[in-house]
């Protein structure tokens, strides 16, 4: 009986990424930090200074690396790479490559759509090449400096509203 019950549970386990497309619009990691705790302050470049007419600005700049969960940290989606390239407002900011727990990938384009003085505000659509498990959607991602690491958070309610802390590879 217990052998059922635990082949049961893995199979609504694995059968839910597909149900309900977690795998595609990677997003995931730690919290969304609201928290009043000094960490979630951007870096001392970006928060010096306005960005320049709607430029990335440097402390964004790069390939971060981490791993990405949904449903309120609830279901890993395996890492999530984002790569940020300079770039303003309606140009192409980078592309985030999730690979999932079984080696399967899923990459979005990010098209960057506004740049404050705390994050980065990006649409996210799944790549053409992509294979049919990963999710096409648009969607709008947010990416925020925490210390010394950047916060990927997607407001994807199809994806299980990805998030992944990232920290730089690159």
């Amino acid at each position: 009986m217990a052998l059922a019950v635990a082949g049961a549970m893995a199979a609504v386990t694995i059968g839910s990424v597909f149900v309900f497309d977690l795998l595609p619009d990677r997003g995931g990691g730690q919290d969304d930090a609201d928290s009043s705790s000094g960490s979630d302050s951007p870096p001392a470049a970006t928060a010096s200074s306005a960005p320049s007419a709607g430029a990335v600005p440097a402390a964004y700049l790069g390939t971060w690396e981490g791993q990405g969960v949904a449903l309120d940290g609830g279901l890993p989606l395996g890492t999530f790479r984002v790569t940020v390239e300079q770039a303003t407002v309606g140009a192409e900011l980078g592309k985030l490559r999730q690979t999932d727990q079984i080696g399967g990938v899923c990459v979005d384009v990010l098209t960057l759509k506004q740049v404050t003085q705390k994050e980065l505000v990006a649409t996210s659509v799944g790549a053409k090449t992509n294979h049919s498990g990963c999710n096409p959607a648009k969607t709008t991602v947010h990416l925020k400096p925490v210390g010394d690491d950047l916060q990927y958070r997607s407001e994807s309610e199809e994806s299980g509203r990805p998030r992944a802390r990232m920290s730089r590879v690159g």
